[in-house]
């Protein structure tokens, strides 16, 4: 490059300072003793040059600063850049800087336009890399905005359509036609329709479920089979279609325009779970995009969740149907198997457990019972302290002693006495008398000791003081008689309102059984929609005020029906003045207050439970129901004036009985039975009723109603009927031949029994045909009242189950489990009692001798039950006097901060040792309810599952027993 004048000037001035100072540097070492003005004159020189090149300098830099500080700012105009100078290459500069500035501001408004969506036509120039690459993010940023665009477009449609499944899901026509339109208008096609799979005689077809073309609901009503067209194909091959020439005859759009020709098909396969539930098809007059397909590839999985969904809900309410006809016809044989099978599982399971937890306590509490042991003559033996307290024998000589100074009733001793001695287990509870002369009665448990031969060597008695308890049952006995024996009915609540106790007048008023609602309020299930609501509240307000209510309300039963009660409702207070019962007497006053609504009533009962239509003499309608209109699918207004005529076919209509019919109905008279008739849509359908001529005051008929109900399906249900009445009497004989059975007239007279029942018996039908239910009871139970009133309740309706005790022909004593259920006839009128039952006398008797001794055992030591995590789980009465806790709050209550164990036992250590059905002996402290602390020699052991599974824990108190007047004084 060619060096200009001005810099040429600056390299000589830069020169000549360098000649300046080494002229001086020369002139100092070579002419030591010269003048020093030659000196000075050099430097002046040099200071000269020095000042020119910094002059220059600065001025050069200042102009391209300017230049540069102009040149960035792209806001100031191109006329303030004009800059002049000497100076060639500042010229260059300034040139180079205003080409680059001009690219700064064509990219700048490339920029601005591209990000406001413009498109540019960009010339590409080799020179200008930066008009190359916006050319490239222009590119880039349309491609970019398209994906975009099409994942928004899908990822919105997706949202759109999941709300739509979700809104039209319960009616299966409606989902289809909402679907496919909507997915028709979102990819912007011309028609489609949405086909389900269904199977006719193991063959797969596809059903149109809902069809959409150019813009309106289509008639969906068409079946493709298996390989048919392109959806049939579709059904076989399972994948997706997808065809941009479409045969001329394949589809065609009518219009306003004409008839126009869709050119793209896509056929899609709903699959949901790898099972195919039908398919989409779509035509369209454009092309469907690869992010379109895919998005309905995605939309045609939903659809088929939803599909299936529907369907599986659709098929499970036809099943609840079907189920629910089964279940009323299976409804009686099915509830005895069941109760059958519960009671024998429980029977079971019970023995089980018992013996299970006989097995952990027997040793830990064997020396702790009132306990008593006879020779084979009855002579008392021995007698531990506490019988001896409980009879209060002080200085007595046992040994002079016998067991009728026990059981003082001879002829019940000796009775008692010949059945142990032939080696039976005895419960018994009888009275006895105390050295006072005072009646007591005894819980007593006789078992026989045998010796090593097999031979009975001792009797022992293991018994339990029950004089209270039988003081308690008599006098609850004197009050369920006065309870029972009342029609007014009775109802005991707890502090809450909920009921614990009703009486048989309540029963008989209401229609409830106690089973059926204790723990409820009454006010949930007597009291309906015509109950007057201020005096419910009014009720309501006085309950929460704990005060006593007089009332008169309408109550319902148990069947629906109204009734009016006189209401008397009292709190019940404890000792210290808290609410602890409300009694609530109603006696029933219907009759005084339901006459003038009667009438009333019964009519729009009839209304809403039959279909009825009026018509004239003639048989012109004059007005039908909802439930008319329903069944025959035509409006009030297409009835109404219509004659009769237009509901039957025509062959009816030429026959003779029908034409009589209108005639006798003229005439006034009552016509009752069945009759044919035709819907709207053609269909027949049965209807069961009357016609009622309605008379004027002179008699004359004046129009005639008449009231039905629809019978059809129970017609086509009838064959179905008596096929499963053939499996019933399949079954019943099934069960004749693994239960024994009893049947019995309505009199409790025996009519027959099966093989079963007469060959364990040991009786021949001719032993007991004809003799009554009581003839098979044992001697002793035979006037019992229970059994009375069982058959009484039999004849009533009601079934029994659970365990029966009867007697052999040799007069030993067996027990059944099984149901004892009436039998109707068509009636409704009892035609015979059947006992369907096993025999469980080996059983119930374990299960006495089990459930004896635990009784009595667990009557004389504190035993507490925990769960395997420590958590407290339950006590007997002895702990609960102990500790002074209830059964509730013992559940509020931790093992850790109430219970202290020996320091050398742990958790750990108890579970492992009783896993491994090892029981520990140690001690333990406890805190009653009072605060205080007490210890004591307990037992641990360990209780285990039917499958052999520790299941919980049993603490037994065995150190109180010495301590317990003790103890209660603490508490």
């Amino acid at each position: 490059m060619r060096i200009d004048l001005y810099h040429r000037f600056l390299i000589v001035g830069f020169i000549g300072m360098l000649m300046a100072f080494s002229a001086s540097i020369a002139l100092t070492i070579f002419l030591k003793d010269i003048n020093a003005v030659y000196h000075l004159s050099i430097y002046g020189l040099a200071l000269i040059f020095i000042i020119i090149i910094v002059r220059n300098y600065k001025k050069e830099r200042n102009g391209i600063k300017e230049i540069s500080d102009l040149a960035t700012d792209l806001e100031v105009k191109d006329e303030a850049l004009e800059y002049n100078s000497s100076n060639q290459w500042t010229r260059n500069f300034y040139t180079d800087l205003l080409a680059n500035r001009k690219k700064i501001q064509q990219a700048t408004e490339w920029i601005n336009a591209i990000a406001k969506g413009e498109q540019l036509e960009i010339e590409q120039d080799q020179s200008n890399h930066l008009a190359g690459a916006i050319k490239n993010l222009q590119s880039e940023l349309i491609k970019f905005r398209t994906k975009e665009e099409k994942r928004t477009w899908q990822a919105e449609g997706l949202a759109k359509f999941a709300e739509l499944l979700r809104t039209y899901n319960d009616n299966m026509r409606d989902f289809a036609f909402h679907i496919i339109s909507e997915t028709i208008k979102y990819v912007g096609g011309s028609q489609g329709a949405i086909f389900l799979v269904k199977k006719e005689d193991e063959q797969e077809y596809l059903d149109m479920a809902g069809c959409y073309a150019y813009e309106r609901r289509r008639q969906a009503k068409m079946r493709i089979e298996k390989g048919e067209g392109l959806v049939g194909q579709c059904l076989q091959e399972k994948d997706l279609i997808y065809i941009t020439n479409v045969p001329e005859q394949y589809v065609k759009i009518t219009s306003g325009l004409g008839q126009s020709l869709p050119r793209h098909i896509l056929v899609l396969p709903l699959i949901n779970n790898e099972i195919m539930v039908g398919a989409i098809e779509i035509a369209s007059f454009k092309l469907l995009e690869d992010y379109q397909i895919e998005f309905l590839k995605d939309l045609a999985k939903n659809i088929a969740a939803s599909i299936s969904i529907i369907q599986v809900n659709e098929s499970t309410q036809h099943l609840l149907e079907d189920s629910q006809k089964m279940a009323n016809e299976l409804q009686a044989n099915e509830e005895e198997m069941r109760q059958n099978m519960e009671e024998m599982e429980a029977t079971q399971e019970e023995m089980a457990r018992n013996q299970v937890e006989l097995d952990s306590v027997f040793n830990a509490i064997n020396n702790t019972l009132l306990k008593a042991e006879f020779s084979t003559e009855g002579q008392i033996l021995n007698l531990n302290k506490k019988f001896i307290d409980f009879l209060e024998w002080d200085n007595v000589d046992i040994q002079s002693k016998n067991h009728q100074n026990i059981c003082t009733d001879p002829k019940q001793a000796e009775k008692i006495w010949s059945k142990i001695l032939s080696g039976e287990n005895l419960i018994i509870e009888y009275p006895t008398y105390n050295n006072k002369m005072e009646k007591i009665w005894l819980e007593a448990s006789y078992s026989p000791v045998v010796d090593v031969n097999g031979k009975t060597s001792k009797i022992l008695l293991l018994g339990e003081d029950i004089t209270q308890k039988v003081a308690n049952e008599e006098e609850q006995k004197r009050l369920s008689l006065v309870a029972d024996n009342t029609d007014n009915s009775v109802i005991i609540t707890d502090e809450n309102g909920l009921i614990e106790y009703v009486n048989t007048g309540f029963e008989k008023m209401t229609g409830y059984v106690l089973a059926e609602i204790k723990g409820k309020k009454p006010g949930e299930f007597l009291q309906g929609p015509e109950t007057n609501q201020e005096i419910k509240r009014k009720i309501s307000q006085l309950l929460k005020e704990e005060k006593p209510i007089y009332e008169e309300i309408l109550n319902y039963n148990k069947a629906g029906n109204t009734y009016w009660v006189s209401l008397a409702i009292n709190p019940v207070r404890d000792e210290e003045g808290k609410l602890k019962n409300y009694i609530a007497v109603q006696a029933d006053i219907t009759q005084t207050k339901k006459s003038a609504l009667d009438a009333k009533y019964k009519l729009e009962a009839i209304s809403r439970s039959n279909a009825v239509i009026e018509f004239d003499t003639n048989g012109i309608i004059l007005e039908a129901n909802d439930n008319y209109l329903t069944i025959i699918g035509y409006s009030r207004e297409e009835l109404i004036g219509q004659s009769h005529e237009m509901l039957v076919s025509n062959e009816l209509k030429k026959e003779k009985k029908y034409q009589q019919l209108w005639k006798d109905l003229s005439e006034g008279q009552f016509i009752s039975g069945e009759f044919d008739r035709v819907t709207k849509s053609g269909k027949n359908v049965i209807l069961k009723g009357v016609f009622n001529p309605i008379f004027d005051i002179n008699g004359k008929a004046i129009k005639i109603v008449q009231f039905v109900t629809d019978i059809t399906q129970e017609k086509l249900l009838e064959k179905e009927n008596k096929r499963h009445q053939i499996d019933l009497l399949n079954h019943m004989e099934a069960i004749n031949k693994t239960i024994g059975s009893l049947e019995f007239n309505g009199e409790g007279k025996i009519i027959n029994a099966n093989e079963i029942y007469l060959s364990i018996t040991g009786f021949k039908l001719e032993d007991i045909q004809g003799k009554s239910y009581f003839d098979l009871l044992p001697e002793q139970d035979r006037f019992k009242p229970q059994y009375q009133l069982m058959w009484e309740s039999l004849q009533n309706g009601k079934f029994f189950s659970g365990e029966f005790k009867q007697v052999d022909k040799q007069g030993h004593e067996v027990w059944l489990s099984g149901t004892i259920n009436p039998i109707y006839n068509d009636e409704n009128g009892l035609r015979k009692v059947l006992m369907l039952a096993q025999f469980t006398t080996q059983s119930k008797q374990k299960l006495n001798e089990l459930s004896g001794s635990v009784s009595a055992m667990k009557g004389v030591i504190p035993i507490l039950e925990l769960n395997i995590d420590f958590s407290l789980k339950n006590a007997n009465p002895l702990f609960f006097e102990t500790s002074g806790y209830s059964r509730m709050t013992l559940k509020n209550i931790s093992f850790e901060n109430h219970f202290k164990l020996d320091k050398s036992i742990t958790a750990q250590t108890i579970l492992s040792e009783l896993r491994n059905g090892k029981r520990i002996e140690t001690s333990l402290q406890f805190k009653t309810l009072g605060g205080n602390w007490i210890s004591s020699k307990v037992s641990l052991a360990g209780v285990q599952n039917l499958d052999l599974e520790l299941d919980k824990i049993i603490i037994l108190f065995t150190g109180l027993m010495e301590n317990q007047i003790k103890i209660k004084n603490v508490n």
